[in-house]
């Protein structure tokens, strides 16, 4: 896995992260963005701009646990951006705050900018050739030339980062058994300690929020400010991370204006430096190039630290405190010098016809068809079409083809159901009728769009309820006419204000339901009827056959008397 991988959990398919990718290293497959790791320069430009933090780094707390846990010797480098998110006045608050999470030392990684800017000055004065020198300091410019330029790759100043320098200057100190951790604002530092030129020098490389939440975790604070030391002459390698600060600590001419330096901040910026060196048109001496707008100050851990502006000036409110300790002579420097490579791909090319086939698929056929909008990610329908064949966008990212189709589905179904469709607003104001309906209402759709629903419903009870209480209400039957009534059921539509009616003509079903309602009421009633007759009759034969019981009764009775006195 790479540096930035992606969340599919929470991935929305909002391809934002193809828009702000500069080098588009984002694939889209299946509705989920992820991350092209041979393409991608770690700019974090992705991660920055999701929305919904589906866009995530690597986490290096657990392998810096692990160290700790081993019982390694813990030694930190810190990045000299760090006063612009840590309240700093003298690093020893860092130094007092790392010992309480388990560090055995730490040391300021503005040591390797020293030794870094000093490096390219001296680079400068030498070479003529190769002009202008590309600074190496940025990983994302580095990665940038390495994948995207690698015709220009000689004018990169073959100098490592301070970061490097830096963790070579610790490695020497406290040997090859030591557990050496970057401490700073920069994703992409977790890709560059992972490079073959130069790995094996830094072990992990953590941003200060991740130093943050483990400090959380842990219950550690972070020291307080104490104003122990007096201003003393500015320290340049600790203006290291803001515009101009390798050309400074390198003391050569900070003035904006001199035409033999060249300055920019923000991949944009480094973009256009780089196609004016490819062409040969750019003529300076040295380009400092950083991929954050405004230096390093604007890395991706700071990000939510507020103004660029005021972190800077407090950087360069703590480059004029005390170093705790002199930087390191020039017989202590490490080796400074590092090799790059070619990692670009060729970029592969596709016929007109296949350009035209895959624009045929959202329904783009003439030149009006082409909006290159730029809601897909890509600046143009081309490029996106491009992106298709090369297995790195969907067709369907299209969103203004996404909306007609979604529009020409929903017209599909309600020109097509049996039922009547009305969608209303919650001011109970026609939106829109399904053919259906107007055949149910003899009306047209263009005639009752926006006017009041009374106009085909008179009794509005019932949409007033639904939209009060937001519960539904479905499949009531109600009498609309003398010749029509529906199983009506309505819908709210959640976040909307809309209500959705759907009306499903039962009359004819309904007076088959009150005919056999009268056919049943008049059976029971005529059933009723005999029922009672011949209860009637019955009561009557009963009264008959009792008189004529009990005149034989007598009659017999008396021949037995007389039968007995014979």
């Amino acid at each position: 896995m790479g540096v930035v991988s992606t969340n599919p959990a929470r991935c929305q398919d909002c391809y934002r992260c193809v828009r702000t990718c500069p080098v588009k290293a984002i694939r889209v497959m299946g509705a989920q963005a992820e991350v092209v790791d041979e393409l991608c320069i770690v700019c974090a430009s992705c991660v920055r701009a999701c929305p919904q933090q589906a866009k995530i780094s690597r986490d290096d707390l657990p392998v810096v646990k692990v160290a700790l846990a081993d019982g390694r010797r813990m030694i930190a480098s810190v990045a000299p951006s760090a006063p612009a998110y840590f309240e700093m006045a003298s690093f020893a608050q860092m130094e007092q705050f790392l010992s309480g999470l388990g560090f055995t030392a730490a040391g300021e990684t503005a040591f390797g900018a020293e030794m870094v800017g000093q490096a390219h000055d001296e680079l400068v004065e030498q070479e003529v050739e190769l002009r202008p020198m590309i600074t190496s300091s940025c990983p994302v410019v580095v990665s940038m030339v390495e994948k995207y330029y690698p015709d220009i790759l000689p004018h990169l100043a073959p100098i490592v980062s301070p970061m490097i320098a830096h963790g070579r200057y610790l490695r020497r100190r406290y040997g090859d058994d030591a557990f050496i951790v970057f401490i700073g604002p920069c994703i992409a530092k977790k890709g560059e300690i992972m490079e073959r030129a130069v790995s094996g020098t830094v072990d992990a490389a953590i941003t200060f929020t991740e130093l943050e939440k483990w400090a959380q975790e842990t219950g550690a604070a972070f020291p307080a400010v104490r104003m122990e030391e007096e201003p003393v002459q500015r320290v340049c390698a600790r203006l290291f991370p803001i515009e101009g600060g390798l050309v400074g600590t390198g003391h050569m001419d900070t003035d904006i204006l001199a035409g033999d330096i060249v300055i920019a901040s923000g991949i944009e910026a480094c973009r256009n430096v780089m196609e004016g060196i490819r062409s040969g048109a750019l003529e300076a001496r040295l380009v400092e190039l950083m991929s954050c707008e405004g230096g390093c100050i604007n890395g991706p851990a700071l990000m939510d630290q507020g103004s660029v502006a005021l972190a800077r000036q407090r950087v360069i409110a703590y480059a004029t405190r005390c170093q705790p300790q002199p930087l390191p002579t020039r017989n202590e420097w490490p080796q400074l010098e590092r090799v790059y490579h070619d990692y670009s791909r060729p970029t592969p090319e596709f016929t007109e016809e296949q350009i035209q086939e895959v624009l045929h698929r959202v329904e783009k056929y003439s030149p009006e068809d082409v909006l290159n909008c730029g809601a897909c990610g890509y600046d143009s329908c081309r490029q996106k079409a491009a992106a298709v064949l090369s297995g790195m966008a969907e067709a369907t990212m299209c969103i203004p083809y996404m909306r007609t189709r979604a529009e020409s589905l929903t017209n599909v179904v309600m020109d097509v159901t049996p039922n009547a469709v009305l969608i209303l607003d919650n001011t109970l104001h026609v939106q829109d009728i399904s053919l259906t309906a107007e055949r149910m209402f003899n009306c047209h759709r263009s005639v009752v769009r926006g006017k009041p629903l009374r106009e085909l419903i008179p009794i509005a009870d019932d949409f007033l309820a639904v939209r009060d209480t937001g519960q539904p209400m479905l499949n009531k039957i109600v009498r609309l006419r003398d010749d029509l009534t529906v199983d009506q059921s309505i819908v709210p539509v959640g976040g909307e204000n809309l209500m959705v009616t759907v009306l499903r003509d039962v009359t004819e079903s309904e007076q088959q339901r009150e005919e056999m309602e009268r056919i049943r009421a008049e059976t029971l009633h005529r059933t009723q009827e005999v029922i009672n007759k011949q209860m009637r009759v019955a009561h009557e034969i009963a009264g008959l056959l009792g008189e004529t019981t009990a005149e034989t009764k007598t009659l017999l009775t008396r021949l037995a008397r007389l039968m007995q006195e014979s």
